[in-house]
C-alpha cells in the first residue's frame, strides 16, 4: 500500500511554545516530577535512577503536542501506553479545558497515574487499564503515544475503530518501515524535533501525525 509521508521541521517558535508552557505550569509541573520519582522508586514507571532533569526533559517533550492542530481541535485525548502518565498527565495539566483519557495494559501503572492526576487536582483525567484494541472510539477523539507503539501494531490494534488522528512521539527514521505492512493508505507528517529544540536530546526524535487518507 503505498502511503503519503512527508517530512518537515518543527519550528523555533512551536519549540518556544513548548517550552513558555512548562514555565507557565512550571509550580505544578514540578508537582508531577516529586510525584513520578516517588511512584518510580515503588513500581517501575520509568528508567530506574533516572535523574531529575531528565524527567523535566520528557515533559517538555510530551509538550511539544501542544504545538500540533491537532492537539488544539481535540477536546478528547487518549494517552495510550501511557505508563507513568506521559504525555497525558502534563498535557492535562497545561490543556484543563481538555478531557485527557490516561490507558495502559499495566493495571499498577494506570494505579499510579491515578493518584498522581488526584493529588494535582486534575479534574479531566480517567483512566483504563486495558489494551488499547477494547477502547470505544466515537470518531472525534486524538489519540497520542510516547515511544508506546511502532505504527503498524497500533494501526492493526485500532482497524474495527473509528479513529481518525494519532500523533505519535517516536523515532523519525523508522516511520517509513513501520508503514510497509499496513494496508489502509495513511497520510503520515514526520516533523523533525531538532531544528526547532537545538538540543542533542530530540536527536533523531520526531512527532508523527498520522491521518486516514480520504
Amino acid at each position: 500500500m503505498e502511503h503519503q509521508i512527508l517530512r518537515t521541521p518543527l519550528s523555533k517558535k512551536k519549540a518556544q511554545g513548548a517550552r513558555l508552557l512548562f514555565d507557565t505550569h512550571k509550580e505544578k509541573l514540578e508537582d508531577y516530577v516529586d510525584r513520578l520519582l516517588w511512584w518510580n522508586n515503588k513500581i517501575n514507571l520509568v528508567s530506574r535512577g533516572v535523574s531529575r532533569e531528565t524527567i523535566k526533559k520528557h515533559i517538555e517533550h510530551s509538550l511539544v503536542l501542544t504545538q500540533s492542530d491537532w492537539f488544539l481541535q481535540a477536546n478528547k485525548v487518549i494517552d495510550s501506553g501511557t505508563g507513568g502518565g506521559l504525555p497525558g498527565i502534563p498535557l492535562a495539566i497545561c490543556g484543563n479545558e481538555k478531557h485527557v483519557h490516561l490507558n495502559d495494559i499495566v493495571t499498577k501503572k494506570i494505579m499510579a497515574c491515578k493518584n498522581m492526576a488526584s493529588g494535582l487536582s486534575l479534574n479531566n483525567v480517567s483512566s483504563s487499564s486495558h489494551s488499547i484494541e477494547k477502547a470505544g472510539f466515537a470518531g472525534d477523539e486524538l489519540l497520542v503515544s510516547k515511544h508506546a507503539f511502532k505504527i503498524g501494531d497500533l494501526c492493526k490494534m485500532l482497524e474495527p475503530k473509528k479513529w481518525k488522528r494519532i500523533i505519535l512521539l517516536k523515532g523519525g527514521e523508522e516511520v517509513g518501515n513501520e508503514v510497509v505492512d499496513v494496508a489502509e493508505p495513511l497520510s503520515i507528517n514526520v516533523i523533525d524535533l531538532m531544528p526547532g529544540f537545538g538540543d542533542e536530546f530530540y536527536k533523531g526524535k520526531a512527532m508523527v501525525e498520522i491521518s486516514r487518507r480520504q
